[in-house]
């Protein structure tokens, strides 16, 4: 019987949302099937989420798993929605449009190129910036709560606002926080409070996906600029450390 190492479990994971940035693009180009396609991106996301918690979990770890996995978030998370948007509503806007696609691809490519240079150790606090994931939810579930209630007009200017504040929030220093982990332990009342209101939220986001999804990534992206602005108002400079992506 052949024992696979360890240390390649995180990589079936990162394999695994790879190849629903790859879906994610064949549903947009062939089948023009957009719905498809953006819960390709949803499932990605959850495949890298759980790449590096089996890394923490195995104690696996490791400088090639941090690189791969930005390769496959870029795939995922970067070409897959720009392509997705501009199928969705920017081919409209012929070389405009090209260019405005463009911009989840290139933030992203940036923000994931910016966090391997500043990587240090493998567990952190905070993300330093809109994580690449949750801007590629953010359009992806958009998209399906805009097919489930809204068919009709195209409302392009919640696309391009998003586009735009999205892919900017990517590349700030915006902290936003870390889901937390389902452990009431030496937690304080607040920590506590905040675990179950993340999980309850998700358990919520999982019965009523294409309803709860997109209002919810509007509430995690505008919390971190409110929280950003109140500490800048108080002149707080939390610390830069960044979570980690893998």
């Amino acid at each position: 019987m052949i024992k696979i190492p360890r240390s390649i479990l995180p990589n079936f994971f990162t394999v695994g949302n790879m190849f629903t940035g790859f879906m994610s693009v064949i549903f947009t180009i062939r089948d023009q099937d957009l719905k498809a396609a953006a819960w390709m991106i949803v499932l990605g996301a959850f495949l890298d989420a759980m790449d590096g918690k089996v890394a923490r979990i195995t104690n696996t770890s490791s400088k090639f798993g941090v690189e791969y996995d930005s390769l496959a978030d870029v795939v995922t998370f970067g070409f897959a929605p720009s392509l997705l948007i501009y199928s969705f509503f920017f081919y409209q806007w012929h070389f405009v449009g090209i260019f405005i696609s463009f911009f989840p691809l290139l933030f992203g490519s940036i923000r994931l190129a910016r966090f391997n240079v500043q990587l240090s150790g493998f567990s952190k606090d905070f993300f330093n910036g809109l994580p690449t994931p949750a801007a590629a939810v953010s359009f992806a579930s958009y998209i399906l709560f805009k097919y489930e209630y809204f068919p009709e007009p195209e409302l392009p200017k919640i696309i391009l606002i998003l586009t735009f504040l999205v892919s900017v929030l990517m590349v700030s220093n915006i902290r936003y926080e870390l889901v937390p982990q389902l452990s009431f332990r030496e937690s304080t009342t607040r920590q506590k409070f905040r675990t179950i209101l993340y999980w309850s939220s998700f358990v919520l986001v999982l019965i009523f996906p294409q309803t709860l999804m997109f209002p919810f990534m509007i509430i995690y992206i505008l919390a971190g600029i409110v929280r950003y602005a109140n500490t800048t108002l108080r002149g707080v400079n939390p610390k830069n450390i960044e979570a980690d992506e893998e």
